[in-house]
């Protein structure tokens, strides 16, 4: 379940949601209701999943 930013094209409040599947086109602006709403693009939160597997190539270290 993504969190998306949205700015609202009425009042011009950013905020973010978590949307659900199916719900995309039903997301109103908390500030002002309006659906007449821009998603924002945004950096994602996770990374891929190759993301740390340099650290098991690296030399062990022994304490």
């Amino acid at each position: 379940m993504p969190i998306f930013e949205y700015k609202c094209n009425n009042c011009k409040k950013e905020f973010e949601k978590l949307v659900f599947a199916g719900e995309e086109g039903k997301i109103p602006c908390p500030e002002c209701a309006s659906v007449d709403i821009t998603k924002k693009m945004s950096a994602t939160s996770f990374m891929g999943a190759s993301i740390g597997t340099c650290g098991s190539n690296s030399p062990k270290q022994f304490s």
